[in-house]
């Protein structure tokens, strides 16, 4: 018969990810952009969660230190990466302006200008 190891109870650190887009001439918020959110290593940045902005241009991601944690790290370095649906290639991406030892609650104000968006860009909601 198998033996069955005990393991204490872990609690795992919650963090959450939030924001808007819009555009930044109108302020008009842009919806069914696709919100990636990474944390950044020295090798390979972890993938944290993904979501899709809503009719109000908001975005919330909720993730756990285990998509991170490593011997040395208790907080992620946080960054996004925004795209268009169907695209492999981020519109916005600020990994030049990573959270370091990002807090648990994070929100993010992005502001898109139209020339960024291109002569095809999201459906802003009016």
């Amino acid at each position: 018969m198998p033996k069955f190891l005990r393991v204490p109870w872990i609690r795992w650190q919650r963090f959450r990810v939030s924001g808007r887009v819009r555009e930044q001439e109108s302020g008009r918020p842009i919806t069914g952009l696709r919100v990636c959110a990474f944390d950044q290593d020295v090798v390979q940045d972890d993938f944290l969660g993904e979501t899709t902005t809503d009719a109000d241009g908001r975005f919330e991601i909720h993730f756990t230190d285990a998509a991170f944690k490593d011997f040395s790290e208790s907080r992620p370095d946080l960054y996004l990466c925004l795209f268009r649906e169907g695209s492999r290639d981020p519109i916005v991406d600020t990994s030049y302006e990573v959270r370091d030892d990002a807090s648990e609650e994070e929100y993010y104000d992005i502001a898109i200008p139209v020339a960024v968006l291109g002569s095809d860009p999201p459906s802003p909601s009016r």
